[in-house]
């Protein structure tokens, strides 16, 4: 993705996947976002302090005191493929869009032959 690219817009101002959503916090996504505007030096400390938090707030989410994951996982619903594709896509940009639009529609034209024979 181009730097410059914000794949965010007015109706969806923060684009996050559903891990960042749950290791992150708002404080860490502004810290993100004033990093551009920081001296160089302050643009290392920054962007390194923000990962160690959300790898530490990763690593408590796994831990076996928190038993949220096993929660998210028995409510999780089974979801067909193209489905997961087209949520992965959501956060694609690039050849990596384009790969996952020609499986996304390799995968539709197999449904509509299977529906065909049937």
């Amino acid at each position: 993705m181009n730097p410059t690219e914000n794949p965010c817009d007015d109706q969806n101002p923060i684009c996050q996947t559903t891990l960042d959503q749950m290791v992150s916090t708002d404080t860490c996504q502004m810290l993100k976002a004033a990093i551009p505007y920081m001296p160089c030096s302050g643009r290392q400390f920054l962007s390194l302090y923000v990962k160690i938090q959300e790898l530490v707030n990763t690593a408590a989410l796994f831990s076996p005191q928190n038993r949220q994951m096993e929660i998210c996982q028995a409510s999780a619903p089974d979801t067909d493929p193209l489905s997961m594709i087209n949520d992965i896509r959501r956060f694609c940009y690039g050849e990596s869009r384009k790969k996952l639009d020609s499986i996304s529609n390799i995968m539709v034209m197999l449904q509509m032959i299977q529906l065909m024979r049937e």
